[in-house]
């Protein structure tokens, strides 16, 4: 996968922004504020059709205008595709070759980018959602029809909490939307184990091979209802078994339920254990084994991806040089440039931090401004 061009207007700092990316790396270098992060923030608007730092339209659009475009052109497996948005305060419309885009299920896959930056460091002792949203993410990349599942089980657990919240819900609604929980539920959870003992082993190798060959680094989902189920334990291949736990885990938690006014269990509230040499990394791992750890984890879904789709998704490194010491950073851009193929744009505020000579191309950002400061290699 690759992005040929990309064309910004009037989008946060940036007020025209047209660019041709190397196919391999791209280094975004300036000072602090200058647009820098903004950039790859509109790289990822373009595959998924929000941001990851603002959920209001209007922090979107530059200061004083009324709206702002995001176009790229994007070649996915040999096979080129305009995407375009066009973002205003009050809509958000995409656009796939000049034509609307009504269900974003339908367009979910046609630019697949994984992102790593500063805020990740909180994904490991931070709230267990931001690790079901870890998997999710990486799932919906790989298999577009999961962002309709998860979306079918959202909807029925927002229609159930509602009725719990009643002092008196209807008995029989309440049934109805238990069941579509049991179904909808075992579908997510059987896409995250199935996930997971995939993704486990590449993650084991990518963090072997780039930060630390002693260390055994593991990652497994916890599920917090009914029987404990941890891969590598029991194989994720019985939808069956999964809904019988689930049903079962509704049952012996409902007076719960009512007491609180939501439902307490089911995918939504499971969670990743990570450890190094079998030990809670949250707790006993150092800050640098932590940023080691979840970019492990961000560059093994970009493994895990190409190995899937038999082509690299794009990623975005935000600051990457800041949060590694120099051995650390010259080995992860040393497996970067030999076991994978896919484009990459990397964000620091000196050109020199990044240890890369060849096959990239640099950009200079200043004030919104983004200009080519050397010819591609």
């Amino acid at each position: 996968m690759r992005l040929d061009m990309l064309r910004l207007q009037r989008f946060r700092n940036l007020d025209l922004v047209e660019m041709q990316p190397h196919e391999r790396f791209n280094v975004l270098f300036g000072d602090n504020g200058q647009g820098k992060t903004n950039l790859l923030e509109a790289i990822y608007l373009l595959s998924a059709a929000r941001s990851f730092r603002s959920h209001k339209n209007a922090e979107l659009v530059a200061f004083g205008a009324d709206d702002t475009t995001l176009e790229a052109r994007v070649d996915r497996g040999g096979h080129e595709r305009i995407v375009r948005l066009e973002i205003s305060p009050q809509s958000k419309d995409v656009y796939l070759n000049n034509s609307p885009v009504r269900q974003l299920s339908n367009f979910f896959g046609t630019l697949n980018v994984v992102l790593f930056g500063p805020w990740d460091l909180s994904l490991l002792k931070g709230s267990p959602s931001q690790r079901r949203d870890f998997v999710d993410d990486a799932i919906r990349s790989a298999q577009p029809a999961y962002a309709t599942e998860l979306k079918h089980y959202e909807e029925a657990l927002d229609q159930r909490n509602a009725l719990l919240k009643d002092d008196s819900p209807d008995d029989t609604l309440l049934d109805v939307y238990g069941q579509q929980i049991v179904q909808y539920g075992a579908d997510v959870v059987k896409r995250r184990l199935a996930f997971m003992d995939e993704f486990r082993p590449v993650l084991q190798d990518v963090f072997r091979e780039i930060f630390d060959p002693a260390l055994e680094a593991d990652l497994r989902y916890d599920m917090k209802w009914g029987d404990r189920l941890s891969i590598p334990t029991r194989p994720p291949d019985d939808r069956a078994e999964l809904e019988t736990l689930l049903e079962r885990a509704l049952d012996e938690t409902e007076q719960k339920e009512h007491e609180r006014g939501y439902t307490v269990i089911g995918p939504h509230r499971d969670d990743l254990e990570a450890t190094l040499d079998g030990r809670d990394i949250s707790i006993y791992g150092s800050q640098g084994q932590h940023r080691a750890f979840i970019l492990a984890m961000k560059i093994a879904v970009v493994t895990y991806l190409e190995d899937y789709y038999h082509f690299a998704p794009i990623l975005l490194l935000d600051d990457v040089s800041s949060e590694l010491d120099r051995q650390r950073n010259r080995q992860l851009f040393d497996y970067l440039r030999t076991s994978t193929d896919g484009q990459i744009f990397v964000t620091t505020t000196h050109r020199d931090y990044i240890d890369l000579d060849r096959e990239v191309r640099t950009f200079r950002v200043d004030d919104g401004a983004i200009e080519p400061a050397d010819e591609p290699s």
